[in-house]
């Protein structure tokens, strides 16, 4: 089993981190008094009789955002490049942080560098990919991986033959965790599996985990994961420090394109470019599996830009409008403990309007040069403002 930071799912979302991230590069976390962070952050981090350090450092250092070292909170490489707006999408980071997670964890207290180290989150996107990469099932619930690394007692870093074998006994994982099912460490569990699921290709539902990749891409991406190496320190907040070294130039992979998943969608998704952060947007809106879930849902048949109804339009057919993300184009999906993805930031869109849209955000970010939006409220205006740029005949 691992420890996570149970209840603290909403500061764990890849736009907040970033947001911490601006702050802990030019601030002490840990010393600033509760409402400079507070106002800066726009966070609440409850209950205001404490310092977000003192109830917050923990998600902190899971993060690797910053670690503790002479009553400082020193910012790690890994803030600093959440900092810079467009140099890494959260694909990049996640995979990074799956990587880098470890049990025990240099975060808590119960750190020790001369035991036994597990990467439990390595392990985890590894049994989901495997499952794709040998056996086409995108399909995998939160307590089979669970019960998965109880049974196995793998480290993270298997091949995919063992893991082969880890499959074949998939009926058995589930029953694995029936002594820890109510334990904090088994709900600490749960909540960090879905933390990985702000990954572009996955998403949660309930207690399901469902993967939106090709079998070649799972495959290539499963080959690529490995828990990162090099001797761990005796002293936790130094550690975090050193791990966050593998991430000071951005990400340590070059698979993030998912080729044989998105290229053909690429040319036709109104991106001039393409960008990396741009191919990373374009996996969110072209998860199947999510818009069904959208759709099941949220059923619509009016495009939320131009206002069209489709169904009168094309009353032969429904589900002919497209999904757009209405987050920083880095950005994955959020996730909430108990639903699990959260659909809040996905409309449904004409796929005229839809490239249109993507048009557009191609000419501001240019003439701003920047390589992505600031934040989810610079991209929610920047979208309002292509959407109220479209005539309605």
């Amino acid at each position: 089993m691992w420890n996570w930071d149970q209840g603290r799912l909403h500061y764990f979302q890849y736009d907040e981190l970033r947001t911490v991230s601006r702050f802990a590069v030019g601030s002490d976390l840990r010393n600033t008094p509760s409402h400079i962070i507070r106002s800066a952050t726009g966070l609440d981090f409850p209950p205001d009789e404490y310092s977000p350090w003192r109830n917050y450092a923990r998600v902190y250092k899971l993060c690797m955002l910053a670690s503790e070292i002479d009553n400082i909170a020193v910012p790690t490489d890994v803030a600093r490049i959440l900092a810079t707006d467009g140099a890494v999408t959260c694909d990049e980071y996640i995979h990074f942080l799956v990587e880098a997670t470890t049990s025990p964890s240099p975060a808590l207290s119960t750190w020790s560098y001369n035991t036994r180290i597990r990467h439990p989150l390595c392990f985890s996107l590894k049994y989901i990919l495997a499952k794709i990469a040998v056996h086409q099932n995108a399909f995998s619930t939160v307590n089979e991986v669970i019960g998965a690394y109880i049974n196995s007692g793998f480290d993270g870093g298997e091949s995919v033959d063992e893991f082969v074998a880890l499959l074949d006994r998939s009926e058995d994982h589930e029953s694995a965790i029936d002594p820890y099912r109510r334990s904090d460490l088994v709900r600490q569990a749960r909540e960090s599996i879905k933390f990985i699921c702000q990954l572009s290709y996955l998403h949660a539902h309930r207690n399901r985990i469902i993967a939106t990749l090709s079998q070649s891409d799972a495959a290539s991406v499963f080959e690529a994961i490995a828990p990162l190496g090099g001797a761990p320190l005796p002293n936790g907040n130094d550690e975090i420090q050193r791990l966050a070294t593998h991430f000071k130039d951005g990400s340590i992979h070059d698979f993030f394109d998912y080729p044989s998943t998105t290229t053909s969608e690429v040319s036709h998704s109104g991106f001039a470019e393409g960008s990396r952060v741009q191919r990373s947007h374009i996996v969110i809106e072209r998860n199947s599996q999510l818009r069904d879930l959208f759709y099941e849902t949220r059923p619509t048949a009016t495009c939320h830009a131009c206002e069209t109804d489709t169904h009168v339009k094309y009353p032969w057919t429904d589900r002919v409008l497209d999904i757009h993300h209405i987050l920083p184009l880095s950005s994955g999906t959020r996730v909430d403990a108990r639903a699990g993805t959260l659909l809040e930031d996905l409309i449904a869109i004409c796929p005229t309007c839809h490239r249109s849209v993507h048009r557009y955000y191609d000419l501001y970010l240019r003439n701003e040069q920047k390589a992505d939006f600031s934040d989810k409220s610079e991209a929610r205006r920047i979208y309002d403002d292509a959407r109220r740029s479209i005539v309605r005949v």
